[in-house]
């Protein structure tokens, strides 16, 4: 019987050559984006899980208030004091490590090359908490001398061409800590595995803690800017281990405060490393020098899989319209059956198998697809998924969860439909199917639905893209590099002598120094008035480097004195009628003495961060010491010499430096990167939708045009015409799409409306996106329909009469 079954599948496949394509591609192609969905879901959920300890592994977060009257903003940081008073005083704190890093680099010398390192400062028993394994060294002294150095495989086979380094020198001359150390080499203790690509943690090389506090010790209990990790007893109680940080700080945070004269209103939280990667906490896209990089949120990877599952959905949907719209044709061979004796249930299990049957072979080729497309999408999705991290037993329990459900949803309700056909009804052309087929209709209209959402966003995403990319941002990025000076040089005569070549060669058009000191605005006093400020340390070439107009007044004249521009948004925020000549006092840990600053001039707005954030007030002034970043703009004519002259320039003034750079323009590219991202992969998920609604939509057209043979055949001989005829068997399939636009188009607009609300400027949702998307969706309806209806409108109506 089950050899008879499958002869017959085979033989029916066979003929229906076009709907075993359809049937497979679109299973194959549902699958497929489902697998890379659930191993991209997969891969943002096993962050940090491979740590030994992790299950009683934490990291302490900090509540406050970052200046007075500010809402309460929750870090991933603290100061250096609270991990060794917590182990102190609290017996279920076992261990801490601290960590100083993730975006701290620096440059690191091996005879004559001189590399760019990514480090991370750490107690000496990082290894005991944390599972990064080392090749060679001892894990538990690697970190024991102050001049010790732990490298990744990389980075020691980058230095020396092998991962044995251990005992190997390296020097870093430009940083303040090995100068104190009186520039003593640093000596390599150990040799560990790169960081996996789902840790937080990553580094190119370890250094001792202790070697950090040489040039920056800190007692203050109202910093947060490390990472502090504390290894609970597996008892604890999280609730009351946190009020006892509490209790400590009320014991060591009130003199700070009354020194301070403001009151952070700190508390402490614990957050399980496992938890890092897809909670972000403050900073978490900009600030990371608390170890950890890369953070995420979960709406992104939950969104993914959420469309990737209904576009599987629509996939198996597609198999159930298109094996109906193939009843018809079997349909006689199930009355057959069935008055030679077979039962109905013998008739679904011959269905399903079939089914079954398909949903194998599309698996396979999924898994085939999966594999094959995984390089792109890593590269697209920014990841490093290997295929083989997650083929293990419950990704295969998984796979045989999407066989089966493959199999039920595309096979049972066909198989339920086929069977309850009376052999009479059949065999004497009484037609059922069509009060049977509401079904079908209603999945297509969910179907284009969901397409046109996509589409729709899709639209409104490339829009909101190419709105930032040609909006004017009120200076020049085109043609200027931004580089800086490494390390803890002495910034001084470095700066003059780059002034000095540079004004000589003509491939350049200037160069400027400064520094940015902080994104968030701070307290600013202006005639008794306080607002809050941007920060940002620049010199008198500042504004003709970046091409940003003066507005008023006249440009820095002294890197001396205490002159200082403004932004308009600055003087309407003071509410200065004539801001020349007035006097700012700036926020004390910026300000150089007690003295106000003086306005000299009023530069234009800008927008010196991404278009998500509105145009903040602005003071800009001479830092000497907050100098180290360089803007640089070449000529247009002349950029490939110009970089070469100024990277030999570079390397001429700090030999033992390395030298980085990048575009200005690509820099503030990168703020759109997820964005960006984003649009790609939902621009694909619109395709490939519309592409699956499209095989769904064929399916029913063919059972339409089936159903009404005899009717298109006498409307034929009454003297309608082809296109009429055309119009006639369209106007239903098109009906549901217009249902589906009309479904879909408010909640397009309400979820997009929210995610533009994320961007100070903005596009408008207007109805010409909706039309855009709406044509596409119209298009697809019209070419997967057309050829359907033609074909029947031009059959001989001879042939279909006879078959009465």
């Amino acid at each position: 019987m089950l050899i008879n079954y499958l002869k017959t599948a085979i033989r029916h496949f066979s003929r229906q050559k076009l709907y075993t394509l359809l049937n497979i591609s679109g299973l194959a192609l549902g699958v497929a984006f489902l697998l890379l969905a659930l191993m991209y879901w997969l891969n943002e959920r096993s962050y940090d899980r491979f740590h030994e300890r992790a299950d009683n592994l934490y990291r302490i977060t900090t509540s406050l208030m970052q200046y007075e009257g500010a809402p309460h903003s929750r870090t991933g940081g603290t100061g250096q004091v609270q991990g060794p008073a917590f182990k102190e005083a609290i017996p279920e704190v076992l261990d801490y490590v601290r960590l100083l890093g993730g975006d701290v680099y620096g440059d690191v010398r091996h005879e004559q090359e001189v590399l760019k390192m990514q480090m991370v400062f750490a107690d000496e028993n990082f290894f005991d908490l944390f599972t990064f394994p080392l090749l060679h060294g001892n894990p538990a002294t690697a970190l024991d001398e102050i001049n010790s150095v732990v490298l990744t495989e990389r980075a020691a086979r980058r230095f020396f061409n092998t991962a044995d380094a251990v005992g190997k020198l390296l020097h870093m001359e430009a940083d303040p800590s090995a100068k104190r150390l009186g520039n003593k080499p640093m000596l390599v203790t150990g040799v560990v595995k790169d960081p996996p690509p789902n840790s937080s943690i990553q580094f190119d090389m370890l250094l001792p803690f202790r070697f950090l506090q040489l040039s920056f010790d800190d007692t203050n209990w109202l910093n947060a800017y490390l990472g502090t990790y504390v290894l609970l007893d597996k008892n604890a109680d999280l609730t009351a281990v946190v009020e006892k940080f509490d209790q400590i700080y009320e014991q060591h945070g009130p003199p700070q405060i009354e020194e301070q004269g403001f009151d952070p209103q700190i508390s402490y939280g614990l957050q399980p490393i496992a938890d890092i990667h897809l909670n972000m906490l403050l900073g978490g896209s900009s600030w990371h020098e608390g170890g950890t990089v890369g953070e995420s949120r979960p709406l992104y990877s939950n969104l993914f899989f959420g469309i990737a599952f209904f576009i599987f959905l629509l996939a198996g949907i597609n198999f159930i319209n298109i094996n109906i719209a193939g009843s018809l044709k079997r349909a006689k061979e199930v009355s057959i059956r069935k008055i030679s004796g077979g039962s109905r249930w013998g008739l679904i299990g011959q269905f399903l198998g079939e089914a079954a049957l398909l949903s194998g072979v599309s698996l396979l080729l999924a898994l085939l697809l999966t594999i094959a497309l995984l390089p792109a999408f890593n590269t697209l999705a920014d990841k490093q998924i290997a295929f083989g991290a997650y083929f293990d037993g419950k990704f295969a329990i998984g796979l045989l969860l999407v066989f089966v459900i493959t199999t039920i949803l595309s096979g049972l309700y066909p198989a339920i439909v086929l069977s309850a056909f009376q052999p009479g009804e059949v065999l004497y052309n009484r037609n059922r199917s069509s009060r049977q087929f509401q079904l079908g209709k209603a999945l297509v209209v969910l179907q284009f639905s969901l397409a046109f959402l996509l589409a729709v966003a899709t639209v409104v995403f490339y829009a909101q893209m190419e709105f930032i990319s040609r909006k004017a941002l009120g200076y020049t990025p085109d043609y200027v590099i931004r580089t800086n000076i490494s390390g803890a040089r002495k910034a001084e005569p470095i700066r003059q002598l780059l002034r000095n070549e540079v004004a000589r060669y003509d491939g350049f058009g200037g160069i400027s120094f400064g520094g940015d000191f902080r994104k968030q605005g701070l307290e600013t006093t202006v005639n008794d008035r306080k607002i809050r400020s941007v920060y940002k340390s620049i010199d008198g070439n500042y504004l003709s480097v970046l091409d940003i107009p003066l507005r008023r007044g006249e440009n820095l004249r002294s890197e001396s004195s205490r002159e200082i521009l403004v932004n308009e948004a600055f003087v309407r925020a003071a509410g200065l009628k004539d801001p020349i000549g007035q006097a700012v006092y700036l926020h004390p840990d910026y300000a150089d003495g007690d003295e106000p600053y003086q306005v000299v001039g009023v530069m234009a707005d800008y927008h010196f961060e991404s278009l998500h954030q509105p145009i903040q007030p602005l003071a800009a002034y001479w830092r000497p010491y907050r100098n180290f970043g360089i803007w640089l703009k070449v000529r247009r004519d002349r950029i490939q010499p110009a970089l070469q002259a100024f990277e030999e320039l570079y390397h001429k003034t700090m030999p033992d430096a390395s030298y980085e750079y990048q575009f200005l323009s690509d820099l503030n590219a990168r703020e759109y990167d997820q964005e960006r991202r984003w649009q790609q992969i939902i621009g694909i998920a619109a395709v490939l939708a519309m592409f699956i609604c499209g095989l769904g939509l064929f399916g029913i057209a063919h059972l339409n045009t089936a159903q009404r043979t005899k009717e298109i055949g006498i409307r034929k001989i009454l003297g309608a015409s082809i296109p009429g005829l055309v119009g006639l068997l369209s106007r239903d399939f098109l009906k549901l799409v217009i249902i589906a636009l009309m479904l879909a188009s408010p909640v397009a607009y309400l979820l997009l409306k929210k995610w533009l609300q994320t961007y100070a400027y903005r596009i408008d949702m207007h109805w010409s996106v909706f039309a855009l998307a709406g044509m596409a969706a119209m298009g697809v309806a019209v070419l997967t329909v057309s050829g359907q209806c033609i074909r029947a409108a031009l059959a001989d109506p001879v042939e279909s009469l006879s078959k009465e």
